[in-house]
């Protein structure tokens, strides 16, 4: 996904890219899949864990996802419109499909508003499509956060399309796609190497004692002020906050990164799968909860373990290979031009 040799830029092709981003990658789709694996708990530990992450895990996902996108030669509009709009409807009839399955309800599907984590796909082609825009100008990050704070108050936005995800987290997307190589030693020396432990300790810390009292769907930038019970004022404020909290945070992932593992940039090489797949496997735990009685310590280790091997497993070139019509659109345009 954040790591596909597919997408597109205006611009020739640049130099060869950082390949510890592929291993920086591979550890942000494995917190991803955790993340979402903790969220039906419900004890401290995991509720901490969850507004932990999801404090960096997504904005630096993005950030990554802009990054490899200038690695291209080209920008072509249709061929990235099919590529993310292929898996698109194919997993929303699945996720449909499940939901009706494992609930009894009758199978309903709107396209217009993506389910669970289908969002990523819609704004990833949104992004994509508008890049010669967003690396334009090193304004359009703060203008585009200063939109997505003022989208809030508008309640008419809703969920169609993940319109107001898609304008949130494009400040990061638009920031990887201007980052320069020369800055990953400045990041990475070692003084800040302990601002970002700080930074992530004290975020951190800050989650230990807040987790009862912050609303978690804050930092998923999807809902306007007025859905979660917010004034405009005070949402407007808090945005703000999760914006330059996200942004502080990313940066502190990046000052960390710069290590190459083989096994994990394989996973961070075949990101798509592991994100499109994890949802389905995730389904039942949403809807009903685990079903077992382990402290939380063992459930959180458990789904750590889980996390890792299933990305591990589902990135393998011969899973890739076998669930590659479901993904992608070309296996089906060459299996009918031969």
């Amino acid at each position: 996904m954040v790591t596909a040799s597919t997408s597109h830029t205006a611009g020739v092709r640049r130099t060869e890219r950082d390949r510890s981003v592929d291993s920086l990658a591979g550890v942000l789709i494995i917190l991803v899949v955790f993340s979402h694996a903790i969220e039906p708990l419900e004890g401290q530990f995991a509720e901490t864990a969850a507004q932990w992450l999801f404090m960096f895990h997504m904005p630096a996902f993005v950030f990554v996802s802009g990054y490899v996108t200038r690695y291209s030669s080209r920008w072509a509009p249709g061929r990235t419109f099919l590529k993310l709009a292929f898996p698109y409807v194919v997993f929303t009839l699945a996720q449909a499909v499940f939901n009706a399955a494992l609930t009894g309800e009758p199978l309903s599907v709107s396209f217009l508003t993506p389910s669970w984590t289908l969002w990523y796909l819609v704004a990833l082609g949104a992004w994509r499509l508008s890049a010669p825009l967003l690396r334009s100008s090193w304004w359009v990050v703060p203008g585009l956060a200063i939109a997505g704070v003022a989208l809030g108050t508008v309640g008419m936005v809703g969920q169609e399309l993940s319109v107001e995800r898609i304008v949130c987290f494009a400040p990061f997307f638009a920031a990887g796609l201007m980052w320069r190589d020369s800055w990953w030693p400045r990041i990475r020396a070692a003084r800040m190497r302990v601002l970002a432990v700080a930074a992530l300790a004290g975020a951190l810390v800050w989650s230990w004692f807040s987790e009862d009292t912050v609303i978690r769907s804050i930092f998923f930038l999807s809902e306007s002020y007025a859905d979660i019970g917010q004034t405009n004022g005070e949402g407007m404020a808090q945005r703000a906050a999760v914006l330059v909290a996200g942004a502080v945070l990313t940066l502190a992932i990046l000052a960390l990164s710069g290590g190459s593992n083989t096994v994990v940039a394989s996973i961070g090489a075949a990101t798509l799968p592991v994100y499109l797949l994890h949802p389905l496997v995730l389904y039942p735990a949403h809807l009903d909860g685990y079903g077992v009685d382990w402290p939380e310590s063992l459930m959180l280790l458990g789904l750590m373990a889980f996390a890792a091997g299933f990305s591990y497993v589902v990135s393998r070139p011969a899973v890739v290979r076998a669930t590659r019509p479901l993904m992608d659109y070309m296996f089906w345009r060459d299996l009918v031009r031969r």
